[in-house]
């Protein structure tokens, strides 16, 4: 009976230190910082309404891509495309200019609206970028 008790403990303890050790793993990869870069913190303090030149000014460069998009601006960092069923919750549709950065696996988006001012601008990171 001892030896059973023993052998109980020794595979709870094992299961307890296992599981210990795969739950902080996880966990400091699932928390693990990620700093800030230059190009997300220049986008996020981007002032609404200025020209596309100046926001180009700020970024310090002109845009890796620029195409035309219709779509509808719930927020200032938030777009949904024309097609999206739940645009027109939100307003009619109308076309911007995407004025696209790349850098360091973070792309930013500047929307410029028909009036030649900055309407809506966000960052996301490439998928594969850790």
């Amino acid at each position: 009976m001892k030896s059973n008790k023993k052998r109980l403990t020794r595979i709870a303890l094992v299961t307890v230190a296992a599981t210990t050790i795969a739950f902080a793993f996880a966990f400091t990869r699932i928390e693990q910082p990620r700093p800030v870069s230059e190009i997300e913190s220049t986008v996020a303090k981007l002032p609404l309404g200025i020209t596309a030149d100046e926001a180009d000014r700020v970024i310090g460069s002109s845009p890796d891509s620029i195409h035309s998009t219709l779509g509808v601006l719930v927020t200032p960092v938030t777009m949904l495309a024309a097609s999206n069923e739940r645009a027109k919750e939100h307003g009619e549709p109308q076309t911007y200019t995407m004025r696209i950065w790349e850098r360091d696996g973070v792309n930013a988006v500047v929307a410029v609206d028909t009036d030649g001012k900055v309407a809506g601008r966000w960052t996301w990171l490439d998928s594969d970028v850790k």
